[in-house]
């Protein structure tokens, strides 16, 4: 029997990851990370579960 640990994409993802994921979606500035952009990810990944 041959078991993979590869997530399929019918399973649910961990909502840190998204939120990372997202994040790689976000202009960087030279101060830091666009602000708007990095509320918005922690919103939309990690407010219903940790907020």
């Amino acid at each position: 029997m041959n078991y993979s640990k590869e997530v399929s994409k019918t399973d649910k993802s961990n909502p840190i990851d998204e939120y990372f994921q997202c994040l790689s979606y976000c202009d960087i500035h030279p101060k830091g990370i666009d602000n708007e952009c990095e509320v918005i990810c922690m919103e939309r990944h990690l407010k219903a579960n940790y907020w």
